[in-house]
């Protein structure tokens, strides 16, 4: 019998291992900031971290300007797609001074969670049917972003929204649908279809982590947003080690993981950076809020120009610690904090390069896209979905990536200051093949009401017959949808108003 002989040899392995965990948390903060948030967040850090410091402006460069007085709005921009965003922008056409305060620049609300989830959902590729479920979801949600309901639950309003009249179901306010892309309720569903729907919004539905049934699913969500995968430190501490994490029992979980304590640490304190109510940043804060665009949009002979607000602090890592620390002659409890700090500086240095990098590549995509849009106006907005933008090859991130971007952002342009998200519109095919925008569909029906006869207003009915002979196919029903989403009263009620 042969003896058998143990003995320690190097072997290689190669992984993929997620190193940037603290970079891509901050890029994805970073990413959905507003120009004022933006602005506010380097403030704060020009406080708190000394290693970060802001670039002054050169006087000479403002004496320059003054001695040939430009419109600054358009000052250094350029024609697309190439963008330059390195000009400053002026404080002075903000409209920070109370005389040149416009009304039209103000908004009372921000948009509710739910709200910036049925946006979502109209642009989504999901059938109607899936966009019906979806709604119910949605519908279901608290305002700190969680399911409330259960899938059973679901279940049941899903079959009774089905025993009512196909009408009802194709009127629900949480669906925007036509009757060309309309799907039918299949003869049979289950829980499993409900739980794919659900699934499709938890894991490309903005922000991460919404409509969640808990928040162990919630933060396994965001996790795997970030690139963890099932089975790692950090899902698995999430999983089973919940209130350990609470109580600070790093040696308890090493232990049951089979890890160091310090890379407990290390993983626990990646996951007390998510976000345990993906609902926050849709809380009512203040009533009214002052609206500051984030890009503009000049028309400079036959070209559009695009500029970025750039009314933020510049800010560089301070080259006096980066010296101070290349020296070696500190202590080493206060080399290590300046280290820090100075890693920090960098950090989101980087951030902010990537993060201006990421919303060029995607307005820049959305303005050559919607270039009649700006030429000639709102009905001129072609179909454009997220999914759009998110795939180009010029772009290629994920939706809720540009959901992020287009989000609470507002852009000025020929047309006035508008949302960027408007500039977004579900297609409807016309029965020649080509598609239309939705916003199109509503100045067709409203140029069609404008200049009917007094004394004999169209009916819905007429109104669709209408809108076949311009080869756009659309159902009684569907106009009534839309007159009312227009605020528009029926026939009868235009009689007497007109009459």
């Amino acid at each position: 019998m042969s003896s058998i002989e143990l003995k320690i040899t190097p072997k290689l392995l190669q992984q993929q291992r997620l190193i940037l965990t603290q970079d891509l948390q901050l890029f994805l903060k970073l990413i959905q900031m507003t120009t004022i948030e933006l602005s506010e967040y380097l403030e704060e850090q020009l406080i708190e971290n000394p290693a970060l410091e802001e670039i002054q402006e050169i006087s000479d460069k403002v004496e320059t300007r003054s001695e040939n007085p430009t419109d600054p709005r358009l000052e250094d921009t350029s024609p697309l797609p190439n963008i330059n965003d390195e000009v400053p922008f002026t404080r002075d056409f903000s409209g920070d001074r109370e005389d040149d305060y416009s009304w039209e620049n103000s908004v009372s609300s921000t948009d509710s969670l739910i709200d910036y989830l049925k946006w979502q959902l109209g642009l989504s590729d999901l059938t109607a049917f899936e966009r019906h479920i979806a709604s119910i979801i949605i519908g279901n949600i608290n305002e700190d972003g969680y399911l409330e309901a259960g899938l059973d639950e679901i279940v049941s309003m899903l079959a009774n929204s089905i025993r009512e009249s196909d009408r009802d179901l194709k009127s629900n306010s949480l669906i925007e649908d036509n009757d060309p892309e309309y799907s039918p309720a299949p003869a049979e569903f289950d829980m499993s279809m409900i739980e794919a729907v659900l699934k499709k919004i938890q894991s490309s539905f903005d922000p991460p982590g919404v409509c969640a049934r808990d928040l162990k699913e919630s933060l396994i969500i965001q996790l795997k947003e970030l690139g963890y995968k099932d089975g790692g430190v950090e899902t698995s501490i999430v999983n089973n080690h919940l209130d350990d994490i609470g109580k600070k029992r790093y040696d308890e979980i090493a232990n049951n993981l089979g890890i160091t304590e310090e890379d407990a640490k290390k993983a626990v304190d990646v996951i007390s950076k998510l976000e345990p109510k993906p609902g926050r940043p849709f809380y009512s804060k203040d009533l009214e809020k002052y609206i500051v665009p984030d890009f503009y949009i000049y028309k400079v002979g036959d070209e559009l120009q695009l500029q970025l607000n750039r009314d933020i602090p510049k800010v560089r890592v301070s080259h006096y610690y980066k010296n101070l620390i290349n020296e070696g002659k500190l202590p080493s409890d206060v080399k290590k904090y300046i280290k820090e700090k100075l890693e920090s500086a960098q950090r989101i240095i980087k951030c902010l390069e990537e993060r201006d990098s990421a919303i060029r590549k995607v307005i820049a995509r959305i303005v050559d896209y919607q270039k009649d849009f700006f030429e000639h106006g709102r009905e001129y907005i072609k179909p454009l979905r997220l999914k759009d933008i998110a795939q180009h090859e010029d772009v290629n991130v994920h939706e809720s990536t540009v959901s992020r971007i287009t989000s609470r952002r507002y852009i000025y342009t020929p047309q006035g200051l508008i949302e960027l998200k408007s500039l977004f519109s579900r297609k409807i095919e016309t029965s020649v093949g080509d598609s239309i925008s939705f916003e199109r569909v509503k100045s067709i029906l409203r140029d069609i009401i404008d200049n009917e006869l007094p004394e004999s207003p169209y009916s819905d009915e007429d109104i669709s017959r209408i809108l076949e002979r311009k080869k756009i196919k659309l159902a009684r029903r569907t106009i009534s949808k839309y007159r009312k989403m227009l605020n528009i009263p029926p026939s009868h009620e235009r009689t007497s108003m007109k009459g």
